[in-house]
């Protein structure tokens, strides 16, 4: 008696399993992964001055609240990230740009941080409708001060001291 209640259980359950089956393979299957995109930020950095491109400058992107990613400018004074990243509706990098060499690149500049918003104007492929969101470059052209030079003044009286 029991295994007879039991095999028609068992057939009831796979009937149910059967037809729940049916019915749920048309619709499209979930995928598994995270959404992601190709981003691509670059330029050409140059002495403001001269409008001359800087070599061996160093360009650092910062990775979650930490400086990461590090490369250095060619000849050319070009730089190039190249990067997969989450897809947000407006993506914010911050880069570091300093000079590492000193004079031997025509001078000692000045350290520059800035901010780099990349939008949906900045798309230049777009996604495969699933969880890949296309590729973004951005470029960014920077200009660089020299370090102001201080010449200690020698000889010149203050007209605060009192003897």
């Amino acid at each position: 008696m029991k295994k007879s209640v039991i095999k028609f259980f068992d057939k009831i359950i796979v009937v149910l399993l059967g037809i729940l089956g049916v019915f749920n393979s048309c619709e499209k299957p979930l995928e598994y992964g995270t959404p992601h995109a190709n981003y691509e930020v670059k330029g050409v950095i140059t002495n403001k001055e001269t409008s001359k491109p800087i070599q061996n400058i160093q360009v650092i992107r910062q990775i979650h609240q930490e400086y990461g990613d590090t490369l250095y400018t060619d000849a050319d004074g070009k730089y190039v990230f190249a990067f997969g990243d989450f897809p947000y509706k407006d993506n914010v990098y911050r880069l570091k740009i300093e000079d590492i060499d000193g004079e031997e690149n025509g001078g000692d500049f000045v350290t520059k941080e800035i901010e780099v918003k990349i939008t949906q104007a900045d798309q230049i492929e777009k996604g495969d409708g699933n969880w890949y969101d296309g590729k973004f470059s951005k470029i960014v052209n920077i200009e660089l001060e020299k370090e102001p030079v201080f010449v200690p003044l020698y000889g010149v009286k203050s007209t605060t001291f009192k003897p």
